[in-house]
């Protein structure tokens, strides 16, 4: 098999060590694809010196995790390949995680996307965030299946959504989907990935028998106001962009809310700012769900 792993860099010289060194320890071959967006730290230097391996894209802005992974698809789709791994530079997997990841995709190529169990920094603790994604509901029966017979089953687990920090993506799959829709700064594009997923009938699973470690903030407490509002605005788009619903049910829905609030006066400028911006990027959208709906690797290709 020839398996790629995209890694978009930003400042994160304290993960880099346990990131690239799990993927060099990896029980099957792996190379390594880094998207620098940027950094003014030492990433570049320390990548050269000390993984020379690594195939290095230094970009001269920040372009984002979308737009910058997309960079890293197309070199892989332009080389040939079986399987991509797309992982954050804060997170980092064991050994045989993404060798049985592999085997499992080999033998359920229903699924377009595979993710290992997050865990957070400490190692010993699920992910916060992810915990929420393997709900009863979202996730059924891992949960009841832990708790009733003590373990998980040796099996794929199918998952409405889990975040693109650690994703093993197939070839079939990058062949019909493409790339992260660019219309996404930070945040949201793997929201808008997995509908598009859904859409052309592919699955994305959990496999609980390996893992992965994501070194993120756990829980909204220590997210400031800033980013709080940033992601309001990446829920709005979301929602327009996500074609298993029509554009006019998807807006007929996100209006009445936005009407009910100036009734209940819980408009804020912040609140409209953000509307107006997605008002701004109607025809985007628009011509996104247009091109998303076809099987061809669009972003990338």
């Amino acid at each position: 098999m020839k398996i790629f792993a995209i890694i978009v860099t930003y400042n994160g010289y304290k993960w880099y060590d346990r990131c690239f060194r799990s993927l060099r320890n990896s029980s099957i071959p792996i190379q390594i694809i880094v998207i620098d967006n940027a950094s003014t730290d030492d990433t570049v230097s320390y990548i050269k010196k000390n993984y020379s391996e690594v195939i290095l894209v230094e970009s001269d802005k920040n372009l984002g995790f979308g737009k910058a992974n997309n960079i890293g698809l197309k070199y892989v789709l332009e080389r040939g390949f079986d399987y991509v791994f797309l992982l954050n530079q804060d997170a980092w997997v064991m050994p045989d995680t993404i060798e049985k990841l592999c085997y499992q995709m080999q033998q359920h190529p229903e699924y377009g996307i595979l993710s290992p169990i997050h865990l957070n920094g400490t190692e010993k603790e699920l992910d916060l965030n992810f915990s929420n994604y393997i709900n009863a509901q979202s996730c059924p029966y891992l949960i009841s299946d832990c708790i009733v017979s003590g373990k998980s089953k040796d099996k794929i687990y199918p998952v409405e959504f889990v975040n693109a920090a650690l994703w093993l993506v197939s070839k079939s799959c990058m062949e019909k989907i493409g790339g992260f829709c660019p219309l996404f700064p930070h945040y949201g594009e793997d929201s808008d990935y997995v509908a598009r997923l859904s859409y052309h009938k592919l699955k994305i699973g959990i496999y609980p028998l390996v893992y992965g470690v994501h070194d993120r903030p756990q829980g909204f407490s220590e997210m400031n106001k800033l980013q709080y509002e940033k992601q309001y605005y990446i829920s709005l788009l979301v929602r327009l962009c996500n074609i298993n619903n029509s554009f006019f049910y998807s807006f007929s829905v996100l209006f009445w809310s936005f009407f009910l609030r100036i009734i209940h006066m819980q408009i804020t400028l912040t609140y409209i700012k953000n509307w107006i911006k997605l008002f701004c990027s109607i025809t985007k959208i628009i011509r996104h769900r247009k091109i998303a709906k076809e099987k061809n690797p669009i972003y990338i290709s």
